[in-house]
């Protein structure tokens, strides 16, 4: 476990023993929680794949579920918007779940731990991924380092030079983290050239969709479809083809955001309520990201900025948890307690502060 999780986890261990979790649960039982998985897995031991950060065990997930089932109010991400747009009181404790990208492990592993527990998530999906026409590039970078046959790799990017080790398979776990908040960086128009131009310096071809890992692959309509239809399962929109929308000119995100909404619509035969930025973070999407979200008439958007959902929230700003890596970092996260220490810190930092 790299030492960043082993740290959260010890952390969350230590808030849930010392009685923490418990307190915050019941002093910020106003505020509602957002969830965000993207794949889940049986198997994150198979090297076929570099970075297991987006795939989470099953059983994590499951144990989780079954927490939240007993232990909090687990309701759709619908039922939040409605009302905190109508001023009204949601459940305390309110959890939502959702997932990100659309992978076919959703369906496969997550509905059934939905459906068993009698749990609600919104899935965001990228529409050109669904259709098996555009791939993520950063699975593309992943597989392109992982399979590579050289062991060594000098590359340029953003006017750095990085050194990429390819010898064993953490020396490519490494190296991907180092490229993938370059790539990031890029514009939107340079992405995909660059990803063209570093197979082919690792001698590698782009994967076709049919040679993915299966913890990559995505789901089909017809999955989305059911679980749409099964009362389970709201389905989002998540972009056409998941770039970093703020890496866009105005005139590209339009086009990503309407294509997305569109494709929702003619495959699931309703309009989506609810968007995702792409990555999500603050510089991730700009004040036309929000007008064109809404013009397409998304009632909401969820970021990845780490926060809890208070009577303030905007809508199209909703704060999102990653997804927790055990059931006591789970409870650390829904509880508030990660929240409730930071305020703390805080409150200490300012009284230091004064004296």
């Amino acid at each position: 476990m790299p030492f960043a999780l082993y740290s959260r986890s010890i952390k969350a261990a230590a808030l849930v023993g010392s009685g923490l979790a418990s307190f915050a649960r019941t002093r910020r039982s106003a505020e509602a929680t957002i969830l965000t998985f993207h794949g889940l897995s049986e198997d994150s031991e198979d090297q076929g794949i570099l970075d297991w950060s987006l795939h989470l065990p099953v059983e994590v997930f499951r144990s989780t579920c079954s927490m939240l089932a007993k232990e909090y109010h687990v309701i759709s991400l619908a039922d939040l918007v409605e009302a905190r747009s109508r001023g009204t009181c949601l459940p305390d404790n309110s959890v939502v779940i959702t997932f990100d990208d659309g992978y076919a492990s959703n369906y496969e592993l997550a509905y059934p731990i939905l459906r068993e527990f009698g749990l609600h998530a919104t899935i965001f999906v990228t529409t050109g991924f669904l259709d098996g026409v555009e791939m993520f590039w950063f699975q593309r970078a992943d597989l392109a380092l992982g399979r590579s046959q050289k062991e060594l790799l000098d590359w340029k990017i953003n006017g750095k030079k990085l050194r990429l080790y390819l010898g064993t398979y953490e020396l490519r776990q490494q190296s991907l983290k180092r490229l993938l908040p370059e790539l990031k960086e890029l514009p939107d128009t340079d992405l995909l050239s660059e990803m063209d131009r570093l197979e082919e310096a690792l001698e590698v071809s782009t994967p076709a969709f049919e040679d993915l890992p299966k913890a990559m692959r995505p789901m089909t309509w017809e999955m989305a479809c059911e679980m749409s239809l099964s009362g389970h399962v709201d389905i989002g929109g998540h972009t056409h083809t998941h770039p970093i929308l703020a890496r866009c000119d105005v005139m590209a995100m339009r086009a990503e955001i309407s294509t997305c909404r569109d494709r929702i619509h003619a495959e699931i035969g309703e309009l989506p309520f609810a968007f995702a930025y792409p990555n999500g973070g603050t510089d991730d999407f700009t004040r036309e990201t929000l007008m064109l979200v809404r013009e397409a008439g998304f009632k909401a958007a969820c970021t990845t900025v780490s926060g809890r959902v208070h009577d303030t929230v905007s809508m199209h700003q909703l704060p999102r948890y990653g997804s927790p890596e055990s059931v006591l970092e789970a409870k650390a996260t829904v509880s508030g307690a990660f929240e409730t220490l930071k305020d703390w810190r805080q409150s200490c930092r300012k009284a230091m502060s004064m004296i």
